[in-house]
C-alpha cells in the first residue's frame, strides 16, 4: 500500500482512515521517542508520518502473519521435526542450543510461573558445494556435484508467553527496526552549520545506544544482551542522549530532513524489510536432493528474514518459531562441565 493509496482509503472512508489514525498512534509515539524525540516539533509531524508508520504496521502484520506456526523444540521433537533435524545434529544439541541463551534465562527468570515459553529461534545458513558420492543406478559414483548446507550461529533472544504475544513482539520489532533504519539515513547528512553536525553527533550516539540495548530486530542479528550493569549504564547514557538533544536550539531543516528520511522508509517498509520462504529437500546428511530424486529426503519450507543493519549492511537469518519447556532447560554447572570438556 502506498502513500496515496492510505489518503485515498481515508478521505473516500471506503477504508477506516480514521481508526487506522487512532490504531498507530502508539506506535508513531514510540518510534518519535526511539529515533528522535525532537521530531515532535516538526511542522505537522503527526499527520505526515500517520500514513506512512500505518502502511509499517500493516506490513509487519502481513509479515508475522506470513509466518508458518511455531512448533516444538525439545529432544524428542528432534526425531520427526525436519527443520530441528536439518538445524542441529542431535536431539541434545537443540537442549544446549536454548539452555546456552542468556535471553532466554533472563525472560525465565523475570516470568517465573512461566513453564513455557514461545521464542524465535534464528539461525545461519550455510550453502557449500562440493565433490560427493552419489548412488546411481545401484553404482556408486564419485566426485558427484553436490550442494551441502549447514545452520549455525544459533540465536534465540525474542520471547513472549504465548505464541499470540510473541507474534505481536516481532510485529513490533519490525517497525521499530524500519524507524532505526531511517534514523541511520538521516545521521549520514553531513551539515555544514555547527547545529547539524552537533545533532547528527547526538543522533549518532542514539543509535549505538539504541543498538546495544537490541532494539528492533537487533537481536536477531546483533551481538547477544547486555547484563544488567551494562544495560543500566546504556539507559542512563541514552537519559543525558535525550536530554542533550532536547538543549539544542531548534533546526527546522534538520528536523524537517530526518523525518522525511523516517517517513520514506516506513512508507516503503517492503523494500527494506521482508520475509522469503524457500523450498529445499535435504538427506540425512543435509545434502539437498532434487524434488525428482528417488533417495529419501525431507522437505523443508525455510523462512528466511532480509534484516536491514543501520549501518547500510543487511543480513538474511533464516528462522522459525518454537515452543521451549522450563524444565528442559539444562542448568548452568552442566553447560560449564560441557564446555570444560570441550577444552579437554
Amino acid at each position: 500500500m502506498s502513500i496515496r493509496d492510505w489518503f485515498h482509503r481515508a478521505r473516500n472512508g471506503n477504508g477506516d482512515g480514521g481508526r487506522n489514525a487512532r490504531d498507530v498512534s502508539p506506535t508513531l509515539d514510540r518510534i518519535v521517542q526511539l529515533t528522535n524525540p525532537r521530531l515532535k516539533f516538526a511542522r505537522r509531524y503527526r499527520a505526515r508520518l500517520t500514513p506512512a508508520v500505518d502502511i509499517a504496521v500493516q506490513h509487519a502484520r502481513s509479515l508475522v502473519a506470513s509466518v508458518p506456526p511455531a512448533c516444538e523444540a525439545s529432544a524428542a521433537a528432534w526425531q520427526y521435526d525436519p527443520c530441528l533435524r536439518a538445524f542441529f545434529s542431535s536431539g541434545d544439541d537443540v537442549v544446549r542450543a536454548f539452555s546456552r541463551s542468556a535471553e532466554l534465562r533472563a525472560w525465565f527468570d523475570m516470568n517465573a510461573t512461566a513453564s513455557e515459553v514461545c521464542a524465535v529461534l534464528s539461525v545461519r545458513l550455510v550453502e557449500r558445494r562440493i565433490l560427493g558420492v552419489a548412488l546411481d543406478g545401484g553404482v556408486i559414483r564419485r566426485d558427484v556435484p553436490q550442494t551441502t548446507v549447514s545452520f549455525d550461529d544459533y540465536r534465540v533472544r525474542i520471547c513472549g508467553r504465548s505464541e499470540q504475544e510473541l507474534r505481536a513482539e516481532i510485529e513490533c520489532r519490525i517497525v521499530d527496526q524500519l524507524a532505526l533504519v531511517g534514523l541511520s539515513i538521516a545521521t549520514h547528512d553531513q551539515g555544514q552549520r555547527e547545529v547539524l553536525e552537533q545533532e547528527n553527533a547526538l543522533l549518532r550516539t542514539r543509535l549505538r545506544l539504541l543498538q546495544g540495548r537490541g532494539a528492533g530486530l537487533v537481536a536477531l542479528v546483533g551481538p547477544s544482551a547486555p547484563d544488567g550493569s551494562v544495560l543500566a549504564r546504556l539507559q542512563t547514557e541514552l537519559a543525558m542522549n535525550e536530554a542533550n538533544l532536547s538543549s539544542i536550539a531548534s533546526g527546522a531543516e534538520a528536523l524537517e530532513y530526518q523525518l522525511e528520511r523516517l517517513r520514506e522508509v516506513l512508507a516503503n517498509a517492503g523494500e527494506h524489510l521482508f520475509i522469503t520462504s524457500r523450498q529445499m529437500r535435504l538427506d540425512r546428511m543435509n545434502v539437498v536432493v532434487a524434488d525428482d530424486d528417488p533417495a529419501p529426503g525431507a522437505s523443508l519450507n525455510l523462512q528466511i528474514a532480509r534484516v536491514p543493519i543501520p549501518d547500510g549492511a543487511v543480513e538474511f537469518r533464516t528462522f522459525i518459531l518454537v515452543r521451549f519447556q522450563r524444565a528442559a532447560m539444562l542448568s548452568k554447572t552442566t553447560l560449564s562441565n560441557d564446555a570444560a570438556r570441550m577444552l579437554q
